[in-house]
């Protein structure tokens, strides 16, 4: 169990084990709260369309429609924002004869990704012209965000390791809220979600190196969500949110 065996990047032979009281991590924030892991939107002109992370890490996000029949034909493009704020295709669509269409988007990165559905431009300047009578402009097409959850184990540390120095330079205590990763860099914040509940914390350690576990929960946040042992969890990068403030949050080195 992780109660007996920590498994963060501390060494815990030199370290007290007196434990003090552990406040509560905090939940995500509440004007922010969860990223629904399903969107919907509606281009004005077109129709409704809806981007849905699946089961499947190789086709994770499935896009659908349902747009006028007259636009039958028609291509769509789906586009994701990049981090430096520009609109790049992620992948296309054509519409069908009953004005639905679908698409599945490919990503290995487990974060929040704002995407829109917008027409792509015709060839035919006369039909493009009609066209542009029904549907906003690109730079009007609202867009989604969505989180592309992970899949993970996580186990939890902290006492016996209080005092001590992180890898990312943190002094654990009680009252730090981070996460351990052996990849992730220092600072970045992470979503994990178990049971239906949730909790954001940055990277603050290395680990876990036992329990065959991803992420080491330092003990309050492993309170806050119910991680007891080794448990499954979900998780995504919240480079999004503000930064967690925390009285030993880790720095932000990205």
């Amino acid at each position: 169990m992780a109660a007996d065996t920590p498994t963060g990047g501390l060494d815990a032979a030199t370290t007290s084990t007196a434990a003090p009281a552990t406040p509560t991590a905090p939940a995500a924030p509440a004007d922010e709260g969860p990223t629904p892991t399903r969107a919907s939107a509606e281009l004005a002109g077109a129709g409704t369309w809806s981007a849905l992370p699946t089961k499947d890490p190789k086709r994770p996000v499935r896009v659908s429609g349902a747009f006028g029949t007259d636009l039958a034909g028609r291509s769509v493009n789906v586009e994701r924002k990049t981090p430096a704020g520009r609109w790049q295709r992620a992948t296309g669509a054509r519409i069908r004869s009953t004005g639905r269409f679908a698409v599945t988007w490919k990503t290995s990165a487990t974060r929040v990704h704002e995407l829109r559905v917008v027409l792509a431009p015709e060839s035919n300047a006369k039909a493009a012209s009609a066209a542009s009578t029904r549907a906003t402009s690109d730079a009007d097409a609202p867009s989604v965000r969505i989180a592309v959850l992970g899949r993970a184990k996580a186990t939890w540390y902290g006492p016996g390791f209080y005092g001590k120095k992180t890898a990312c330079g943190v002094t654990l205590q009680a009252d730090t809220v981070g996460v351990a990763n052996r990849t992730l860099p220092c600072g970045t914040q992470v979503e994990i979600r178990r049971g239906g509940k949730t909790v954001v914390a940055p990277v603050i350690d290395r680990g876990p190196f036992a329990n065959d576990a991803d992420f080491d929960l330092t003990k309050n946040v492993a309170d806050q969500i119910g991680v007891d042992g080794v448990n499954p969890v979900s998780f995504v990068q919240r480079d999004d949110l503000p930064v967690v403030k925390t009285p030993s949050s880790a720095p932000a080195q990205r």
